[in-house]
């Protein structure tokens, strides 16, 4: 069996869904310490061919060592809302954007209130679209611990898995640690290089953005193969 482990990230781009297609179970690291603007509360997307960042508030004073999966939601920013209106008005007219619009819409609901939720309800109706079979499992469900390559080995071991494939940027602590080298698991890394696709209003290619700027612009059939 082969594994791959992530953090839940915001509207992940399309080498999180090559990863977790690539794997016959998919870890969500939500059990570890909640870094402040990164992945995991904010990606990016286009609006008329520029950058935008689109970032989640979260609740974070006071609460420095807190977990992913312990992580609320600031409300009182009315971030849905924004995110849903800078969505609309970046992708729209895309050949595939009211879609993609209606399927944010659909997963992401105003009555939630961790960011844990938000990301799963968008990773989980994705990996449906895309005809991802992987099995989703969280690491907070598993009677494991340890820190970085010693939690993954001990996940890895607890579930049997004996082929690991990890993102390529994991590649350095990972080797530095050379726990795995002491183990009887094959480290695999994922080298996802994607390829240009026709970005509405875009006449230089922004690689790396979220899955939606994906779907928004080659829709299901070809983001599929795309990943």
């Amino acid at each position: 069996m082969k594994c791959a482990i992530m953090q839940p990230t915001y509207l992940p781009w399309a080498g999180y869904f090559n990863l977790m297609k690539n794997v016959d179970c998919f870890i969500l690291l939500d059990d570890v310490q909640f870094n402040k603007r990164s992945w995991q509360q904010r990606n990016r997307i286009l609006v008329h061919g520029k950058e935008k960042m689109l970032t989640i508030p979260v609740h974070t004073k006071g609460k420095r060592n807190q977990k992913i999966n312990d992580v609320v939601l600031d409300d009182e920013q009315k971030w849905l809302d924004s995110h849903l209106a800078i969505l609309k008005s970046a992708y729209s007219k895309h050949p595939f954007g009211k879609e993609i619009i209606e399927i944010y819409s659909d997963a992401v609901k105003p009555e939630f209130t961790l960011l844990k939720e938000v990301n799963m309800a968008f990773i989980e109706v994705v990996k449906s679209y895309l005809n991802i079979s992987t099995e989703l499992i969280f690491s907070s469900d598993l009677p494991v611990e340890g820190k970085k390559s010693e939690y993954l080995i001990n996940i890895c071991d607890y579930l049997g898995v004996k082929n690991y494939l990890s993102p390529l940027g994991s590649y350095d602590y990972i080797q530095e640690e050379g726990l795995f080298n002491k183990t009887l698991i094959n480290v695999e890394y994922q080298n996802y290089n994607p390829q240009e696709y026709s970005q509405k209003y875009s006449k230089i290619f922004t690689p790396s953005l979220s899955i939606i700027d994906v779907l928004a612009n080659i829709g299901c059939k070809e983001t599929i193969q795309y990943i």
